[in-house]
């Protein structure tokens, strides 16, 4: 068990559980009095300097301890003079969170059956039932983007070359991995994901994995 963090943030990527996890934040928060602290931006994950000096300076400032979660690309606290916090995150199978997002985008998901409307409102009626093997085999757009899901930025940070897939970028994130985040999951394993955060962090995780197991 590590000497105990106050300060805690899970930038989530995008469709590798984190709506999941975020609930069980939720009763864990309140089982454990700690402050969970979260966003509702959901589709602004690259800042201007101002805008992560901002943001830096609201997450510092919360009430320790504090677990923050957004989905944004890794921010360097310590560059604004910031104390750096624990990160988490949990990634996935990138076919897994292909499907997911493709069907995603056209249907929603169980917070609201219009939820998707809002999320695409101009996606043609033919563009949303579109079979997904006939997007990949004819090379849709929305199937052949090389930067489909790209998720290295989430861990290599905001720099502009952070956006740009190759070994800068790749070797980037693999040192903030090493030197920043205290476990990065996979969604598959996500029940040894769970019991490894209740070692690490009892004083947010503890009794995770049966809440979660719990109908």
């Amino acid at each position: 068990v590590l000497p105990f963090p106050s300060q805690v943030v899970y930038n989530r990527v995008g469709k590798c559980g984190s709506r999941t996890v975020v609930l069980l934040l939720r009763i864990l928060s309140e089982k454990h009095g700690f402050n969970l602290v979260t966003s509702d931006i959901h589709n602004k994950t690259r800042l201007t300097k101002n805008e992560q000096m901002e943001l830096i300076k609201n997450i510092s400032t919360a009430e320790q301890p504090y677990l923050f979660t957004r989905h944004v690309h890794f921010l360097n606290f310590s560059r604004f003079g910031g104390d750096q916090p624990v990160y988490i995150n949990i990634i996935r199978d990138p076919v897994n969170r292909f499907l997911s997002n493709y069907f995603f985008r056209r249907f929603g998901d169980w917070r609201g059956e219009q939820n998707h409307m809002i999320r695409t409102p101009n996606m043609r009626q033919e563009e949303r039932y579109l079979d997904i093997n006939v997007c990949i085999l004819e090379n849709y757009p929305e199937c052949s983007n090389p930067r489909l899901f790209y998720i290295i930025p989430y861990f290599c940070g905001q720099h502009p070359r952070c956006r740009e897939p190759g070994e800068w970028a790749l070797e980037r994130a693999k040192l903030n991995v090493n030197e920043n985040f205290l476990l990065v999951g996979i969604l598959e394993e996500l029940e040894d994901v769970l019991l490894l955060l209740e070692r690490f962090l009892p004083h947010y995780f503890k009794d995770v994995l049966s809440i979660y197991k719990n109908p």
